[in-house]
């Protein structure tokens, strides 16, 4: 058994070297890391330890880790990441045994948020059992489609902004005019209700995300929503409304917000986005656009403490 305290500074050194090794092992099935651990080499809020557990093995190498990330009344935890041999006769129960050990210490973490969601690949049956043993309800899969090579490169030589929906739409970057804002914010909560981003925060933090917005005079017709990773451009939101779909406004948002992307942050080797599973429209939009299926992610969510 693994011994586990809270994270410190020191410990950010070896961080980066356990994520490597369990995301360069599929059967770990290490799909999502959390926005805190995305890049761990780079610079963190300086509050990340006290929101980081860790555990160690006899030597004082860290060998697991748990973060958890809060927002209002809203709890994200980022883990369990713990580095056991997949084929280890104990693997599976050295896992389960840390993986607790480190929720049980984070609780204070919670100070009584009880909606709490843990968020990893599909096929990742520790994490399954950690959820069902925590009291966490699975949701709806989504799938992670990426886009890279030739692919990425007719991508960025299509025509930016959006002349293909019609002769009097545009494309806004935010920040814009508060009535843009708050059409923006009413449109992403009518399509993500259960999403962990508000649509006011959306369009309050658009210096985090770039968000692109497409118009028709003073009318929102849809926006796209992405950030660069270090190593790809990544669109999380995507939405249109009713009346114009189907007439390439979504395409023609992610493509703008790809260049956009590019143009604020840099090269990067691939794009990816978020589609729900069973989101067949979106799935077709992205596919003409040459994305492809690379994973698929699942939400496990808690709503009552204990």
């Amino acid at each position: 058994m693994y011994a586990t305290r809270f994270a410190t500074p020191d410990d950010l050194a070896g961080l980066p070297d356990l994520l490597v090794r369990l995301q360069a092992d599929p059967a770990h099935h290490i799909g999502y890391l959390g926005e805190t651990l995305a890049d761990v080499a780079g610079p963190l809020t300086p509050d990340w330890p006290a929101r980081t557990v860790v555990a160690t093995d006899d030597s004082g190498r860290v060998c697991a880790l748990l973060t958890v990330e809060t927002s209002g009344t809203r709890a994200f935890v980022h883990g369990p990441f713990v580095d056991v041999p997949v084929n280890h006769p104990a693997g599976s129960r050295i896992w389960d045994q840390t993986a607790d050990a480190l929720y049980a210490l984070a609780e204070p973490l919670f100070d009584g948020i009880a909606d709490r969601e843990v968020f990893g690949h599909t096929r990742h049956r520790n994490l399954e059992q950690f959820a069902v043993r925590h009291g966490f309800a699975s949701g709806r899969a989504c799938g992670i489609h990426v886009l890279d090579g030739d692919a990425l490169r007719d991508l960025m030589l299509r025509e930016a902004g959006c002349p293909r929906t019609g002769p009097a739409r545009e494309m806004r970057v935010l920040p814009t005019d508060r009535a843009v804002h708050e059409a923006v914010a009413v449109l992403h909560e009518r399509c993500f209700p259960s999403s962990y981003l508000t649509g006011a925060k959306l369009v309050e933090d658009s210096g985090e995300r770039t968000v692109v917005v497409a118009m028709d005079g003073d009318v929102v017709l849809g926006y796209a929503a992405g950030k660069a990773e270090p190593g790809e451009y990544y669109i999380d939101f995507l939405a249109v409304e009713p009346g114009v779909r189907g007439q390439g406004v979504g395409a023609a948002l992610a493509t703008e917000l790809v260049w956009k992307l590019a143009e604020r942050h840099g090269a990067r080797p691939q794009a990816a986005a978020s589609i729900l599973v069973g989101n067949t429209s979106s799935q077709r939009m992205f596919d003409r656009l040459g994305f492809r299926l690379h994973l698929e992610l699942i939400a496990y969510r808690s709503t009552a403490a204990g």
